[in-house]
């Protein structure tokens, strides 16, 4: 989620690293047009594309699809035996995502579910499943969140947090910007992925901050 505009070193980044495929820049006009600020930022996507690629990760968990853009820039970076299982609690939401799969070149990899994010981790089978987990949904649920989803995880896999800087208010910079069970949620999170017995982490200072870690 991108929750400000993009500062001129970040309008630099996406100049020169950042080639937008040609197919999803309708899909993150629409996103701006439903809910500006709702999805990650074309440099952000990029991120998530390249981090996928250096990992190697084929089987992905995204809690928190919106319409679909950062779904579709991680579906972009696999190859062709790799699948993203897609998480949206607003029906309204999964409807656009769908359509906007099924359009895509990745349809075929791409499995979208409408509901409750900590209601289908928690009906999982405890079993290693995925080796990349992309969390970009409500805020206050961050740490439970990883909490639900570490049993599903395969050894050495990746976890990528979004807005983990919550929008200014852990940094200091924008005190009021969350609400406390936000701010607590978050802190937890980033407290846990900090834990260098278990992870190797690191925050990326993006715009609003996005927490990148890897299993021991």
């Amino acid at each position: 989620m991108q929750s400000r505009n993009n500062s001129p070193t970040m309008d630099y980044i996406t100049r020169m690293f950042v080639r937008e495929p040609a197919w999803l820049n309708p899909v993150r006009e629409r996103g701006e047009m439903l809910r500006a600020g709702m999805q990650v930022s074309p440099a952000e996507g990029k991120m998530l594309h390249w981090l996928l690629r250096i990992s190697g990760a084929e089987n992905i968990l995204e809690i928190g699809s919106f319409i679909g853009y950062s779904t579709l820039w991680m579906a972009h970076a696999l190859p062709p035996s790799g699948h993203i299982t897609t998480l949206e609690r607003d029906e309204k939401n999964a409807e656009i995502a769908a359509q906007h799969f099924f359009t895509s070149p990745h349809a075929a990899q791409i499995n979208i579910v409408q509901g409750d994010a900590l209601a289908w981790l928690s009906a999982q089978p405890l079993k290693p499943a995925y080796d990349f987990v992309f969390i970009d949904a409500e805020k206050r649920s961050y740490a439970r969140y990883l909490e639900s989803v570490m049993p599903l995880l395969k050894p050495r896999a990746w976890i990528v947090g979004d807005n983990s800087l919550l929008f200014g208010a852990l940094s200091g910079e924008a005190p009021n910007a969350a609400s406390s069970e936000a701010i607590a949620a978050i802190q937890q999170f980033n407290t846990l992925l900090a834990d260098e017995t278990r992870f190797e982490s690191m925050l990326l200072p993006t715009t609003e901050g996005m927490t990148v870690a890897r299993l021991r």
